[in-house]
């Protein structure tokens, strides 16, 4: 299949046909709606549920189409998008990270060639159109960007004797030493999602490899580089430290009691997570405006002797995609969610980064977290789209399945590097 063109090197299976991801989930099929434009999101919580809905509601009203908005929670819409892409039914407008997932869905004919179809494309930062790249071809409109970090609690630091965020990963250990000696519960995580686990594999395989490297064991489909084992070894002797909250085997990410909820109440120092964070820790916890000047940002630390760099990140962002039977007035809606009142609506309801070429213009004050974000993607040398976004779905899947099975100590960083040259052989 092609290969996407983008800095997040959202790297598909090079000259391999791909074929769709399979999924037992018996949901998710075309929803015989009668509306003219079926819509699928990911924001199934306020206040962006209701900004999504505002803004179909607006459009209705100004074209006279209709609309069925339907926000669905994260892990539920993959399996929603399994189904609907394998059955060759998918929405009008859709949910999107880019990467080996649209790849797939562009070569099973799903999705509409949005070149030269979108007026607004000028106001779109180029940087962010290219997780939606194909074959110079774009498939995506992006509506954030972002890149993923450590949020940690400052006053928990502060109690363990942490005077400043961990630069390398030595200094990381010491951290996590430091708040468990202090009783405090180092990192939280949803071990019960996996997706969020795999972040520690990855930024641990990019300090160690660089990009370059793992450009290049993408394009071989071969992961046997000392680096990645190397990778797994070092997750390993952090999860034998037990950093993790209590039951973080079957934590979820955004309900309560899970990962974001323990950094909203303040019950876990740190989590590694994308920009979306500091409004989901808000929302999971119940706690309006989360830990607010409490929280923090720094990025993944650096790997003493590794290739990659801490100005490297890992990131992406959210955009939607439009069903190849969808109708044209599509374009349309979808450049009216890009309008500067729109995207300032976007921003400071759902705590969004803006896509937008002149981002002054569209969240002129933004506030403390979403400017850390902004400012590591201003300084960022190379970027690295998640990998369960950016190999195909088998291959993504197969990494967030190792990842956890080194974290729970149920397999080797040997066994991990084998699962997943066997899923990239596989789809060769």
């Amino acid at each position: 299949m092609s290969k996407p063109l983008n800095g997040f090197r959202a790297l598909a299976a090079a000259g391999a046909a791909v074929t769709l991801a399979a999924t037992a989930a018996a949901c998710g099929e075309d929803s015989g709606s009668d509306a003219d434009i079926v819509w699928w999101h990911i924001q199934n919580q306020d206040p962006m549920m209701s900004t999504w809905q505002a803004m179909a509601d607006e459009w209705a009203e100004e074209s006279d189409l209709t609309f069925d908005v339907q926000p669905i929670e994260n892990e539920a819409f993959k399996e929603r998008m399994g189904t609907s892409t394998q059955s060759g039914e998918v929405p009008d407008l859709f949910q999107t990270w880019g990467g080996g997932v649209l790849a797939e869905q562009v070569e099973a004919g799903l999705v509409q060639d949005l070149t030269g179809k979108l007026d607004c494309i000028d106001k779109i930062n180029p940087i962010a159109l290219e997780p939606y790249t194909i074959d110079d071809k774009l498939y995506g409109m992006p509506f954030d960007a972002g890149v993923v970090g450590f949020w940690y609690n400052k006053d928990l630091f502060a109690e363990a004797g942490i005077e400043q965020p961990p630069a390398t990963w030595t200094e990381f250990l010491d951290a996590v030493q430091a708040l468990k000696d202090a009783g405090i519960a180092p990192i939280a995580l949803a071990g019960g999602e996996q997706w969020p686990g795999h972040y520690y594999w990855t930024y641990l395989a990019m300090r160690l490899a660089g990009l370059d490297g793992m450009s290049a064991a993408a394009e071989a489909g071969d992961f046997s580089d000392e680096a990645f084992v190397q990778a797994g070894d070092m997750l390993a002797e952090l999860a034998e430290m037990e950093p993790f909250q209590e039951g973080f085997e079957s934590a979820a990410y955004g309900e309560a009691d899970g990962q974001a909820a323990h950094m909203g109440e303040g019950l876990t120092a740190m989590e590694l997570m994308g920009q979306w964070a500091p409004v989901t820790q808000a929302d999971a916890s119940g706690i309006e405006g989360g830990l607010g000047d409490a929280l923090g940002f720094f990025p993944f630390p650096e790997v003493e002797g590794g290739a990659g760099a801490p100005t490297e990140y890992l990131g992406g962002g959210n955009g939607f995609a439009v069903g190849s039977d969808a109708p044209e007035e599509i374009f349309d809606f979808m450049c009216y969610l890009m309008e500067d009142e729109n995207q300032t609506r976007a921003v400071t309801d759902g705590g969004f980064t803006t896509v937008s070429a002149t981002p002054e213009v569209i969240a002129p004050e933004m506030d403390a977290n979403t400017q850390a974000v902004v400012d590591a993607m201003a300084t960022a040398t190379g970027t690295q789209l998640y990998l369960d976004q950016a190999y195909p779905p088998a291959i993504g899947g197969v990494i967030n399945e190792a990842t956890e099975g080194v974290i729970l100590g149920q397999i080797s960083s040997e066994d991990m590097v084998a699962m997943i040259n066997e899923a990239w052989a596989a789809e060769q």
